[in-house]
């Protein structure tokens, strides 16, 4: 009956999970991990506790002396079967005291019916069972292993939690003990119990729960159900912490969507733990000491949408175990972690079982420093590492407004050679440089218009290499489209208004601390952009020999947009959600151009910029995958500068020209950056 209780239990979980077909977060050390292998002649394990210090493991697996599955108890001197109860031909081991010297279980005796099992080095006996009973089932023990918690079925053939008590009379002597029902219940089980062995925890039948069960917590003779999570209709305790203070299991609940979600019960509060990213479901299998890990399984994305093994606490959450084990420098090529079923005392030791490189089902052991938070990466790594991802909008912006500014250029060497020429249209090109850097190549045409007017268009093609924090970088490439439409007369009001398109495809080199090493996660991603300008002056001629002066304002305004990308490479990879950039910026200053002779001159700019609003860059947020969610804010930026320009135009050939100039963006407590532009122009 027993077993098949437990069967029942597992088939509804697994039909649950069907439905579904940081305090900063800091990652611990690892110092190490191990499949434990399995028993002579077996080919699966399974680890399904380990003792105070990490030092004894318990599970079962096939052997050489069972075709279904044999208690084993594992040391590092290696796995050891532990046989079976006299007349017996399977066992399963469900849990270990603190020393590693007792371990407790249940196997197949005579008649194919459960019998709980205590074993020590004595050997292995079997725990009997409930008055009337025939059936039994071994789940927890205290530290010293004088109590045992299961299940019984009893007279009435109802299974019910029992404590059973060492007397001291020999292996086999002690009194099993029924701990009866919730109220309104017909059947219990006890499936955990804390280091003295007064506080039991299990689940039970109820009034509350009806026809479901509901999770107890049993103490000094009385047996309390712990309730559900919101929304919930029932919930099992798998295990309670050294002092009895803390319970964990699961529960149905409305953040699950009506599936099954771990929880931590304390001071009267069941609260649940969530999922690893992407996951719908999860269930608490164990906890240490002090209450402050819990580990269990969960659905996850990095799982491929199965179960994975978690370890959560106190300080980072949920976390995946196979992602910790990465992220600390473990090698998991091949191994798949489905599921962690016992934890040391002080939360440092992990084991479970999962998928070994070979396909097959093996007991694992995962060590971590017993020191949590001591890990390779920090939060504040990952706040600046994201934070530095908003330099590729301020660069697709810098781009869209180094596009605008040429347009600046060509209109006012267009106005100033109307006349000088037969036909009223021209050609140009321009290549660009920046100090970011960033490369431009530009082709366009412009047409004279009457009343000194000149309209132009021009395609560009763009490369840029954004430099970011901890040495990453961004390379894209694309192009952009743009117009413009201006007044630039000999003297008098001048103005321009230009629009200007972008699309841009980069890799994104993400740069981050790995401990005191330098590396870094790549990913890929593309982005739009869209600006526009527009310029107002008034040009005074001949203001000092053959020198034009035109004081003048203007406005730009940039937006980028990067999409959302997943990184594929580096310890610590990220998805990152898609993300806006806007640039506004105010200008105000003048230009003087001096004519030396007919299509000679030099020109200067002086101007002092304002961006307008910082806000409008909005916050870089995704995930650590496997570890925690993230949101840090756009990085710095400067919020004014002075623009210098120098800049000179010379007539090559018959109707050709080239230009050139320099302009120098500098900034308080940023770098002066660089952008020069090198143009041939020919008109008709």
């Amino acid at each position: 009956m027993a077993r098949r209780l437990r069967a029942a239990l597992f088939a509804a979980t697994t039909a649950l999970t069907a439905l579904t077909s940081v305090d900063a977060m800091t990652p611990a050390r690892a110092q190490s991990f191990q499949g434990l292998g399995f028993l002579p002649g077996g080919t699966f394990s399974v680890a399904n506790a380990v003792n105070a210090d990490g030092s004894v493991v318990v599970g079962d697996g096939d052997s050489s002396s069972s075709s279904s599955s044999e208690a084993f108890r594992w040391t590092s001197s290696g796995m050891v079967g532990l046989g079976y109860a006299p007349g017996g031909t399977n066992s399963l081991a469900n849990a270990v005291n603190a020393d590693g010297s007792v371990v407790v279980g249940d196997g197949v005796i005579g008649s194919g019916n459960d019998q709980a099992f205590r074993w020590t080095s004595a050997g292995m006996v079997s725990l009997g069972f409930l008055p009337g009973g025939n059936s039994s089932s071994g789940r927890g023990v205290n530290a010293d292993g004088t109590v045992v918690v299961g299940y019984s079925d009893n007279a009435s053939s109802q299974d019910e939690a029992f404590r059973w008590i060492y007397t001291g009379s020999g292996p086999t002597g002690g009194t099993m003990t029924g701990l009866g029902f919730l109220p309104g219940g017909t059947y219990s089980a006890a499936l955990g119990t804390n280091a003295d062995g007064s506080v039991v925890v299990g689940y039970s039948s109820s009034t509350n729960s009806a026809p479901n069960y509901e999770a107890f917590r049993w103490f000094g003779g009385t047996m309390t159900g712990l309730g559900f999570l919101p929304g919930g209709t029932f919930s099992l305790a798998n295990a309670v912490n050294a002092d009895g203070s803390v319970v964990v299991g699961y529960s149905d609940s409305t953040n699950a969507g009506g599936n099954i979600e771990a929880f931590r019960w304390f001071g009267g509060t069941m609260t649940g733990l969530g999922f690893l990213p992407g996951g719908t479901y999860s269930l608490a299998n164990a906890v240490n000491a002090d209450g402050s890990v819990v580990v269990g399984y969960s659905q996850s994305t990095f799982a491929g949408g199965n179960q994975e093994a978690f370890r959560w606490t106190t300080s980072t959450g949920m976390q995946s175990v196979q992602v910790l084990l990465i992220t600390s420098g473990v090698n998991m090529t091949g191994w798949t972690l489905t599921s962690a079923n016992g934890v040391s005392a002080d939360g440092s030791v992990i084991v479970g079982y999962g998928t070994d490189p070979l396909g097959t089902t093996e007991a694992w052991l995962a060590r971590f420093s017993a020191q949590f938070g001591n890990g390779l990466i920090t939060p504040g790594v990952v706040a600046q590492s994201f934070s530095g991802q908003s330099a590729m909008g301020q660069s697709g912006n810098a781009a869209i407004g180094g596009a605008l500014g040429t347009f600046t250029e060509i209109a006012t060497q267009a106005g100033n050679t109307q006349g000088m020429h037969t036909m009223p249209y021209s050609v140009y090109g321009y290549a660009g440089y920046d100090s970011d850097p960033a490369a431009s190549g530009t082709f366009g045409m412009t047409v004279d218009l009457p009343d000194r007017m000149v309209a132009g268009a021009a395609v560009t093609a763009n490369a840029i290499k954004t430099n970011m924090v901890y040495d990453g970088s961004a390379k894209m490439g694309g192009g952009s489209l743009g117009a413009f439409l201006a007044r630039v007369p000999g003297a008098g009001l001048q103005w321009l208004l230009g629009v200007n398109g972008i699309t841009l495809k980069g890799d994104i080199n993400r740069g981050y601390l790995n401990g005191n090493s330098l590396v870094t996660s790549s990913g890929s991603t593309n982005a739009n952009g869209f600006g526009a300008t527009a310029r107002i002056g008034w040009v005074f001629d001949s203001v000092w020999l053959a020198t034009q002066v035109t004081p003048f304002t203007s406005y730009t305004y940039s937006t980028m947009h990067f999409n959302g990308y997943t990184e594929t490479t580096g310890v610590f990879p990220a998805q990152f959600n898609g993300f806006n950039d806007t640039a506004q910026i105010v200008r105000l200053g003048a230009d003087a151009r001096y004519t030396f002779a007919p299509g000679k001159w030099v020109w200067g700019t002086l101007a002092s910029a304002h961006k307008v609003n910082n806000s409008d860059s909005e916050d870089i947020t995704g995930t650590l995958i496997g570890l925690f969610g993230m949101t840090a804010p756009a990085g710095p930026v400067a919020k004014n500068w002075v623009e210098a320009t120098a800049g000179v135009r010379w007539p090559a050939w018959k109707n050709g020209a080239l230009t050139a100039s320099l302009t120098a963006s500098i900034p308080a407590n940023y770098p002066t950056t660089y952008q020069a532009r090198v143009g041939v122009t020919q008109t008709f």
